[in-house]
């Protein structure tokens, strides 16, 4: 579903922060990248969703190249993409129905964008991702009003509406209380297996990356130095990567 292939990334300031990254996240699979702060996580998933361009090296998606698209071809690819942020990302004073509902808007016309006509289609599928994530009763109460939990259920809704093949979720629990997070991660595994949508996710948590993934990716000052099953995570390979300290990011 994803290739990345030997993506590097400097800044004016930092110096090198990605060297040489490659990896592939196959259809259906959960892969989390772990390391330690500043080890190029961050930069990384900035990349993986359009946010920073890279310096070079090649991302495919379905086999469609990424960093090189432009215009109409590169968002046919950003629409197989959903994100999930760590802080949520959402319109606080907004129903969550409309916040799942504004992912719908880089395909609306301006008019019915600025007027929030949505139609009744799109408000029934948006209110049906709601229910499957766990918020029917909450489906017109201002985001404001949602716990931290909560307002990530929102979060993963909006990243659902529209269908996408691959989540990127950006350290999706570390704004959460340890119980909240692992239901959010079971969450996740969820939407992974009943949809068979692919999830990668950025995380700081070892404990919950290894229960929750098929697939773990270690990168430390920016490279790639473990690739493979969370099995095979012996203590030499996670002083590999956790041993030194990285590369701002």
């Amino acid at each position: 579903m994803l290739q990345v292939q030997h993506i590097q990334k400097s800044f004016p300031r930092t110096g090198e922060v990605l060297k040489d990254v490659s990896f592939t996240l196959k259809d259906g699979e959960f892969l989390s990248v772990i390391g330690p702060s500043g080890a190029g996580k961050t930069t990384l998933f900035r990349i993986l969703n359009g946010m920073e361009a890279c310096d070079g090296g090649t991302i495919l998606y379905a086999g469609v190249p990424f960093e090189s698209a432009r215009g109409r071809d590169k968002r046919a690819v950003q629409r197989t993409i959903g994100t999930i942020y760590q802080d949520f990302c959402l319109v606080e004073v907004s129903s969550a129905l409309k916040n799942v509902l504004n992912a719908c808007l880089p395909e609306m016309n301006t008019g019915a964008a600025l007027l929030g006509r949505f139609g009744p289609v799109r408000r029934e599928k948006a209110a049906g991702i709601l229910r499957e994530v766990g918020l029917a009763d909450k489906l017109d109460e201002p985001v404001k009003r949602l716990s931290g939990g909560q307002k990530q259920r929102v979060a993963i809704a909006r990243a659902l509406m529209r269908d996408p093949a691959v989540l990127l979720a950006d350290e999706p629990v570390a704004s959460l209380d340890p119980v909240t997070g692992r239901q959010i991660l079971e969450l996740l595994r969820q939407v992974q297996q009943s949809r068979g949508v692919s999830v990668l996710m950025n995380s700081h948590n070892l404990e919950l990356s290894l229960e929750f993934s098929d697939h773990i990716i270690g990168i430390s000052r920016g490279q790639v130095v473990f690739d493979g099953a969370p099995g095979d995570l012996t203590e030499e390979v996670l002083e590999r990567i956790y041993g030194g300290a990285g590369v701002s990011a």
